[in-house]
């Protein structure tokens, strides 16, 4: 067997040997550059450190989108630089490919302004950290659930369904709904002839309550914060209170569900609208 592999390699050219050695050198180093990458994108979430708890589950989207996208420019980067080393050990004038690469870069540079616009713009929502994927934002006209993000692009979906992909160079102002943290904002109108002290109490009977059955929904207790605003139509008082995010809409739903019970168990009457003549 030595003997065979002796004169096989020695009637090989050696020439031709080496450029080959070469080109299974370069994949196998970016196949293990690769894998290095994937092991280290694997750790992220653990460099990331949550400020508390409600930013554990922002930390695991904000590192899930940096993962994808971090591995698929590496995967290409690599893949470029193992093409021009394979190109060069196969006696190819990579300076002349070079040249033609950079040329056509800047002429599709110059066509291509808002696709570089959108890419830096992605860059830095990433990297300033604005929203990420779970995130419930306001885009111009356009609200929803952060599906999916890439640095060219936000794609949203509301609650009916519908998808909405925003270029991320055309996006001028975002709000985002839960950021660490939601609020509930309630505001009830109740009549002039009502007694307000009654209504007070009512209210905080009712707020207690809710944060006592759900602590998992409601972060501390709501504040009822008083008389909101004044007018024929009625008072209206306002009353807050602080939800994990993605929360507060089942907290204000519960929350108003409760609020009409006990101002019917109390006999204390909303406004109503006053007829126009």
């Amino acid at each position: 067997m030595p003997q065979l592999l002796r004169d096989i390699f020695a009637s090989a050219d050696i020439r031709l040997l080496i450029p080959v050695t070469h080109i299974l050198l370069i994949l196998v180093l970016s196949a293990i550059i690769l894998r290095l990458i994937d092991a280290a994108l694997k750790r992220l979430p653990q460099m990331i450190r949550p400020s508390d708890l409600l930013g554990v589950a922002r930390v695991t989207q904000r590192a899930e989108t940096l993962r994808h996208i971090i591995r698929s420019v590496s995967k290409v980067i690599v893949f470029v630089i193992a093409l021009v080393l394979i190109a060069e050990e196969l006696g190819y004038d990579t300076s002349t490919v070079l040249a033609g690469f950079g040329i056509a870069g800047l002429a599709v540079g110059f066509g291509a302004q808002s696709l570089v616009k959108d890419v830096i713009s992605g860059f830095f929502i990433l990297l300033e950290d604005q929203y990420g994927v779970g995130d419930v934002v306001r885009i111009g006209d356009f609200t929803g659930v952060v599906e999916h993000m890439t640095l060219r692009s936000t794609v949203l979906r509301n609650v009916e369904g519908q998808v909405h992909v925003v270029p991320n160079g055309n996006i001028q102002h975002v709000t985002v709904m839960t950021k660490e943290w939601a609020r509930a904002v309630l505001d009830v109108t109740v009549r002039h002839d009502g007694h307000l002290g009654k209504t007070f109490d009512a209210l905080e009977r009712v707020a207690k309550r809710l944060a006592q059955d759900w602590p998992d929904r409601v972060l501390e207790t709501p504040s009822v914060l008083g008389v909101e605003k004044l007018d024929d139509t009625g008072i209206t008082i306002r009353s807050v209170v602080k939800t994990p995010p993605f929360k507060h809409a089942d907290v204000m739903r519960e929350w108003r569900r409760r609020v009409k019970e006990e101002f019917d168990r109390c006999d204390i009457h909303f406004a109503q609208k006053m007829p126009t003549v």
